[in-house]
This record gives structure tokens, sequence and C-alpha cells, in this order.
């Protein structure tokens, strides 16, 4: 490769709904040069038509690329070539709310994403390898009879800390074959964008395994499923979080629950049953220390008095920026009463 030249991966979202799918493409440019705008066939991404498919990715944040020496990862929002941002960009919304918002509101987030890996042979849940009869055994498990796929999360990991994407924890989960990483709290958009990033940095480590990644929210009936639970604080939280402030924001949550769930994952009716450590999704509840409530106030933080809240309402499909964009509406409005 010329040493005159940097190779850059733009990595975007498409147009695929409810779940937008990546994307990425390779870009060799000038060192030192700035990241340009570059054109992609948004007719073979949901984002465009035959007669019209030419669509604009436009870089809005940069990571060090952890499979090529010197490359660069660069995460993309899409727009059409006026500028305006395109129907499937959710970025974009997520971006106004948090630039309307006073900088001492300070929201941090933090997500615990799970998933699962797939056999791609026989297209089911890999851990049923282990032809497991129960789920105890295997939530935070060690040896060969009590997970599967570690070796894929150390590669995940060095992966993410060679592209300096902070993960703040990984953990097998309590389905056989399931696992979670937890993200660094962040700024929202951050935060959402590390997400992004992560999801596509697992799904390259297990390209050459091979590995499905997962983020059914129910990949086997008789298990747990897997949710993308999202906590979530403000600045005046971190330094008092008690009765006063929290019962407003759990009341302007449950009287926006009905519209929040729709954006909460496709298939959320399968996972949030009310069993299996989830809420029922036709209702919202919320308590302390309450892993089958909607919305958990960890017990910490009651004896503290500071903290965060933790929605568990996410499958693991979401899309994080509709997700905080819901969120941090439903805590604006509650602030207001």
């Amino acid at each position: 490769m010329d040493t005159n030249r940097q190779r850059v991966e733009y990595i975007w979202l498409d147009g695929n709904y409810p779940l937008p799918q990546l994307r990425s493409k390779t870009r060799f440019i000038e060192k030192k040069s700035p990241i340009p705008n570059w054109n992609f066939d948004g007719g073979s991404t949901k984002q465009g038509t035959l007669i019209d498919s030419d669509r604009c990715l436009k870089m809005v944040r940069t990571y060090k690329d952890p499979f090529i020496k010197d490359g660069l990862l660069a995460f993309c929002e899409v727009s059409y070539h006026d500028g305006s941002p395109h129907e499937s960009n959710s970025r974009f919304h997520l971006r106004n709310l948090s630039d309307s918002d006073p900088v001492e509101e300070g929201y941090l987030v933090g997500f615990e994403q799970e998933f699962t890996f797939i056999n791609p042979a026989s297209m089911e849940p890999l851990g049923l390898l282990l032809s497991p009869k129960e789920q105890g055994q295997y939530y935070c498990g060690v040896g060969c009879m009590n997970q599967i796929g570690r070796y894929v999360l150390d590669d995940f990991e060095c992966a993410c800390a060679k592209a300096g994407l902070k993960l703040d924890g990984v953990n097998a989960e309590v389905m056989p074959g399931q696992w979670e990483f937890q993200t660094h709290a962040q700024g929202p958009l951050q935060a959402a964008d590390d997400l992004w990033v992560a999801r596509y940095l697992l799904d390259r480590v297990c390209e050459d395994k091979p590995l499905i990644v997962s983020y059914d929210p129910k990949p086997a009936d008789e298990f747990n499923g897997a949710g993308c639970h999202t906590n979530i604080s403000t600045s005046s939280m971190r330094k008092s979080f008690k009765a006063d402030t929290w019962t407003p924001i759990m009341e302007q949550l449950k009287k926006d629950h009905e519209k929040y769930i729709e954006i909460c994952g496709e298939g959320l009716e399968r996972r949030m049953t009310g069993a299996c450590e989830t809420s029922d999704f036709k209702k919202f509840t919320w308590g302390v220390g309450d892993r089958g409530a909607s919305v958990r106030i960890p017990q910490l933080v009651v004896n503290s008095g500071f903290g965060y809240f933790e929605d568990r309402r996410p499958c693991a499909n979401i899309d994080p920026y509709k997700v905080l964009y819901s969120l941090i509406s439903s805590i604006k409005k509650a602030s207001l009463l």
C-alpha cells in the first residue's frame, strides 16, 4: 500500500426497517487530508431507487481500524446531496435534541447489549450444542460445559480496545451461547455511535469464525431473551436522585409507555411476557432492585441518594438513537412538571 495514503472504512446504517443494518466500504485517501463526503448506491440499501440512487455519506465520528494498521473507521450519517438528512437517518433527530439541551443537563448513557451466537449450519443458537436442561448455570459460567464463545469475546474486546472504543464489561448471559457487553457511560450521541460501532466490530470479528451474531429478542422459547438495557442519568440525578425526583420521571415514562414500546425492538412481545426476568410489555411498572419491572432503580442508588435508572424494556435489536430520543424527551417533560 502507498505509504502516503490511508485506508478509511466508511460505515453507515442502511434503510432496513425497523432495525437498520450496518454497511461499509473502503476508500484510500491522502494522509492528513480531511475525510471527504462520499457517494453510494442508495438503491441497493433501501435508501433510494434505480432512477434516484445517489446518496451521501458524511463522517460524524472516527475510530482506529483494529483490523488494518494505520487505518480509520469513519462512522457516517446518510444524507441527500443537498445536505438534508435521509429519512432513515435517526441519528439526525437525536443530534438536534442533544444540541437543543442546556449543557448542564449532562446526560450520561450506558448500554447493556445482549446478543446470541447462532450456528450457521443449523441456524439455531450455538449454546444448544450443550444440550441445556435449565439456564441458571450458564450465567457468568466457567468451563466448556458452562459457556460457549468466550474466544470470540476475547477477540472482540481486543478489537474495541484497538479502536479506542471503551467497554465497561463483558459477561456470559443466562441463556447458553448468549453474551453481553456494557458500553462506557457517555453523552447520548457518543454512546449510541459507540454501540453501533461495537456491533460492527463484533460482526467483523465473527466473519472468519464463522458465527452469526443475533439480536433476536427471543432466540429460544424456553430461555431468557436478549435485551439492551439502557442506563441513563442527568447531572442533577448524579447529585441527588430520591423519591421526589424519580417519581415524576416514572409517572411520565408511564404516560409515554404505549408509544415508547413501539421502538423497543421487533419481536418485543415474545420477550416481554412478564417471565424470564422481564415485565409485561402491556403495562408500565417500576421498582427498586426489581428486575421484573419495566424500569429498575438500583438499590445502590437508593442507598447513596444519587445515580441513574435502568430501562429494561429495550430489546437487543433496538435502534439506540430512537430509544434515547424518546427517553430524553420523557425526562425533559417530567422536569417541566
